[in-house]
């Protein structure tokens, strides 16, 4: 197998990091040297072609052929057989419904979170526990989600200060990715690979583009559930990320999706009912003024402006508030995540690849 990529003569492991550095191959962490016996592994478990290209990364429209997704994934500390995730992953990001371009390069700053549902979870060892949102030693939650950022810096070129135009950042931006709980583990609705098309069998990557990310006590288990739904809804019509109806998630905790289910509730029921708590009137949203007008779902195209008592919807249908379960049991605070998301919407892949 020929590989395309140039190589590089470093006198060891110690050289190729202060190499990495000089050259920016990484945005700040260090990353592992690509050798080419890494990178053929690679390509020999997915059984591509090096030269094929899954899409072009915006904003510095670079090639992402299988090869440079390897070299990447290598250099994130990826097995082989993570391969064909992170593949999805970069399908999904190309699809046109994401948007990556703006979210490379908005001044929002938004970090594209990788969810990973289905099969895959167990089969590869991905944590939906405890500190399913952090590094709690799971290598495929960790060097999957490093992958995705290296793809998209190095062959993407989505650098601050340079074509990433950030105000802040998000720091999601280093790793960013979360394991939905599997339905055999005491999840009692449907997966969200399930809710956008594809079958509970399938394994599947969903893409999501993060602005912000709030960890909630939604009290589940210790308030009634109108309550419940009361801070839920109060989160997710936070003026500050109210310009436009944008497409929210809601990563709930085995608990508290239990408590519900048990109650009567499946995803569905629990889905519109936020979905229709979540307004503010017109008189609310004229006070975060004329920001991002250019958005598809702005307040202004949705409402009469010069009705102060209009109800402005938070999110505009079903497919607009995502949810799914992952994360340890909770104690009676409940904890939650509402992520908001900015730019684009969430594209669901299924990976075509069954592991033996």
């Amino acid at each position: 197998m020929k590989l395309a990529s140039k190589v590089y003569e470093v006198a060891d492991v110690d050289d190729f990091a202060e190499t990495a550095y000089r050259m920016g191959w990484t945005d700040g962490l260090p990353v592992f040297p690509p050798t080419e016996k890494k990178v053929a592994a690679m390509l020999d478990y997915v059984r591509r072609e090096p030269d094929e290209v899954i899409g072009i990364i915006s904003p510095g429209e670079g090639l992402a052929t299988v090869e440079k997704i390897a070299v990447n994934a290598v250099m994130a500390g990826c097995l082989p057989e993570y391969l064909p995730v992170v593949i999805t992953a970069v399908e999904a990001m190309v699809d046109n419904t994401f948007e990556l371009m703006r979210v490379q390069c908005t001044t929002g700053g938004p970090a594209p979170l990788v969810i990973i549902s289905g099969p895959v979870v167990k089969k590869l060892g991905f944590n939906y526990g405890e500190g399913a949102f952090t590094g709690t030693g799971h290598r495929p939650n960790s060097t999957i989600g490093r992958a995705i950022r290296l793809i998209l810096w190095n062959i993407g070129l989505g650098r601050p200060g340079q074509m990433s135009h950030a105000t802040m950042g998000h720091p999601g931006r280093y790793c960013y990715l979360v394991a939905e709980r599997p339905a055999e583990d005491q999840n009692p609705w449907e997966e969200i690979h399930v809710t956008n098309g594809l079958k509970s069998g399938d394994s599947a990557v969903s893409m999501f583009p993060a602005g912000t990310h709030i960890q909630l006590s939604a009290g589940v288990g210790a308030n009634t559930l109108e309550n419940n739904l009361f801070v839920f809804q109060d989160v997710l019509c936070n003026l500050g990320y109210f310009q436009a109806a944008s497409q929210k998630l809601l990563v709930i905790n085995p608990q508290a999706a239990n408590v519900f289910h048990n109650a009567g509730w499946d995803k569905a029921r629990f889905r519109d009912a936020i979905l229709k708590q979540c307004i503010r009137p017109v008189r609310d949203i004229k006070r975060t003024g004329g920001q991002s007008i250019t958005a598809t779902w702005h307040w202004t195209k949705l409402v009469d402006v010069n009705d102060d008592s209009a109800m402005v919807p938070n999110m505009i249908d079903a497919h607009h508030l995502q949810i799914m379960v992952s994360g340890g049991w909770a104690p009676p605070v409940s904890q939650c995540c509402a992520i908001t998301s900015m730019h684009g919407e969430m594209v669901t892949r299924k990976i075509e690849w069954t592991w033996e």
